[in-house]
């Protein structure tokens, strides 16, 4: 498991380890490179498209659409439209679980949370409709503070879990996944974005020819190196002007960009505005 591509951001409070994203392009564009996390994820889509990626698998998600990501599963998304909007619900499966091991907490939330079993990630029609409902339920709950509210939720994304096993979309896991090269290098390239990156020196850190290597990654990455070399540069960027005070010439260089004004030109169009306005509007918002 590369802990470089881990996402530890703490979601939700410790009494309610729930965060609900409200995603959209405007402004910038969601590109979100390859990242797991110990929480499990649920993805619902509003409006325009997205391509989503899980442990290799290709997903043109739609409004409707409703995508279960697993604990620890490899993933990562950006939109393939304008006006790309969805709900991610992101939280521990621990959450759900019961002080009294009774029947649903013995067969069907431990084996989710402690990754002894999966659900599909993508809902059939049948089972996105009624979850589709839950999940908008939950969203419109997720901003009262109330002890009851947090009742309610629980609620809500239980009987979500139950619709999986009700539809057969849960399987206990057999084998490892075929995910490793993939993870190895998403890993490599987290962990070296700073520097000076390019096919040639991919393809020999993997034994491949450039030709193929960019061939080969378009095809699982669902994008070019170029491009999703960019948006990790961007995420480790981001982290940078939320964590430090350094200069705007600085971040550039720790996140591998070649020039500041090269990467405040780049930042703006993904991110919607400067790197300057970014931090003050992320610390303006823990305020």
């Amino acid at each position: 498991m590369k802990r470089e591509l881990e996402e530890t951001r703490r979601q939700g409070t410790p009494m309610r380890p729930l965060q609900v994203y409200h995603m959209h392009n405007d402004p910038g564009w969601i590109d979100v490179p390859f990242h797991w996390h110990e929480n499990a994820e649920v993805l619902l889509m509003q409006a325009g498209a997205l391509d989503l990626q899980v442990e290799g698998r290709h997903y043109a998600a739609r409004p409707g659409e409703v995508y279960f990501i697993n604990p620890r599963e490899l993933h990562g998304m950006q939109a393939a439209s304008a006006g790309c909007a969805y709900l991610a619900f992101v939280f521990p499966l621990s959450w759900l679980q019961f002080a009294v091991n009774d029947a649903a907490e013995e067969d069907c939330l431990r084996p989710l949370a402690t990754r002894r079993a999966r659900a599909d990630n993508a809902l059939p029609p049948a089972a996105a409709r009624p979850a589709a409902v839950l999940l908008a339920q939950a969203a419109a709950l997720a901003a009262d503070p109330s002890p009851a509210a947090a009742l309610a939720l629980k609620a809500l994304l239980l009987q979500f879990v139950a619709g999986l096993y009700r539809g057969g979309l849960v399987a206990r896991r057999a084998g490892a996944d075929g995910a490793d090269p993939l993870r190895r290098i998403a890993g490599y390239l987290q962990q070296h974005c700073a520097e000076p990156l390019t096919l040639e020196r991919m393809g020999a850190e993997f034994h491949m020819s450039p030709k193929y290597f960019s061939a080969w990654f378009q095809k699982h990455f669902a994008r070019t190196f170029s491009d999703y070399l960019t948006a990790v540069r961007i995420e480790r960027a981001k982290t940078l002007l939320q964590q430090t005070d350094a200069g705007i010439e600085w971040v550039s260089q720790q996140a591998g960009f070649s020039g500041s004004s090269y990467f405040i030109r780049v930042f703006r169009r993904a991110a919607g505005c400067t790197p300057g306005q970014y931090r003050r509007q992320y610390r303006e918002g823990r305020n």
